[in-house]
């Protein structure tokens, strides 16, 4: 009687009508999909859209439809959820994979795939505090001996390397570069597809030390590199006793490029960042003399460090390398 009170309360005595609506809601308030097949028609939805998610971020779906793909979408709870997330240890990285589970879960929600009359599961799952980006890089040397390394040993890597430390460019710009893209006789390269939400359309100069190393590729067509070939190329240094910190060439770049040129407007946009990013993570990392040794890093000044001589810092030159 008590509970037949409330919904009378609740209904305006209108208890018959109230519950038929729920149950005709109920009845028709989503289709039954499996998370694997959710995942599927996401991404089909998103690149008909333009909206390169696949691209991005398809490694998360991977895992996402790997470790729960045959579970029914709305028999997921949040706590499932958040055990699958916490297999993720860094904070950053669990805050990502949880904006895109987040993303999938209110889509499938607009799909009828799940209840549209509460929140979902996903957004029932706990969040982490970010910390503050930690900027981890190396110096002119490390990188040096880097590039001597692979030109000799894993010379298919090579490219990707200097891409990444004298362009500074993203993981995910590498590994979607081509060759067509690279003007070695202008000296700058046009980002082929770029992160979602950033400045992705840009030019990026090449110094005449990055022209030199590119040239000794040993393959200049189609891709720059294979989709693995960062992960590669910390596996090989780490094996050669290189300690790399996560995302040193990227931050490596930035540090010594804004404080070769000081030029913090012109180094985000090259970048493909926000100058306030650069102000607040990347000044005053390394000395002018510093960024002026690392874009000198030519094959002839790398020979010069592995045969035990120090680089002499050069002035920065802006002229067109000599290249065919």
């Amino acid at each position: 009687m008590k509970e037949w009170k409330r919904a009378h309360d609740l209904t305006g005595g209108e208890i018959i009508q109230a519950a038929t609506a729920w149950a005709e809601r109920k009845k028709s308030a989503h289709e039954l999909v499996t998370v694997a097949q959710c995942v599927k028609r996401y991404l089909t939805a998103k690149t008909a859209a333009g909206i390169q998610t696949a691209d991005n971020h398809g490694h998360i779906f991977n895992d996402l439809t790997r470790d729960m793909g045959e579970r029914m979408l709305h028999e997921v709870t949040s706590r499932q959820l958040d055990v699958w997330l916490a297999k993720r240890e860094k904070p950053g990285t669990r805050l990502t994979y949880r904006k895109w589970v987040v993303a999938l879960w209110r889509w499938a929600q607009k799909q009828h795939y799940l209840d549209r009359t509460r929140l979902t599961e996903a957004e029932h799952t706990q969040t982490v505090k970010q910390p503050d980006m930690e900027v981890g890089i190396i110096d002119a040397e490390t990188y040096g001996r880097l590039l001597g390394h692979f030109h000799r040993l894993h010379p298919d890597y090579l490219p990707a390397l200097v891409l990444a430390g004298f362009a500074g460019m993203r993981r995910s710009e590498i590994h979607d570069q081509k060759w067509d893209d690279i003007n070695l006789a202008g000296g700058h390269l046009r980002v082929t597809k770029g992160k979602r939400g950033t400045p992705s359309r840009r030019l990026v100069p090449l110094c005449p030390a990055a022209v030199e190393w590119l040239m000794l590729a040993p393959d200049r067509t189609e891709w720059v590199c294979g989709n693995l070939a960062l992960d590669r190329i910390r596996n090989i240094a780490r094996d050669a006793k290189y300690d790399l910190p996560e995302n040193c060439f990227r931050h490596a770049y930035i540090s010594h490029r804004v404080a070769q040129t000081g030029n913090i407007a012109e180094t985000s946009l090259i970048a493909g960042n926000s100058p306030d990013i650069v102000r607040r993570h990347y000044l005053e990392l390394v000395t002018k003399e510093a960024g002026e040794t690392w874009f000198n890093l030519s094959p002839a000044a790398v020979a010069k460090i592995e045969a035990g001589g120090d680089v002499e810092p050069m002035p920065a030159t802006n002229g067109k390398a000599g290249v065919a």
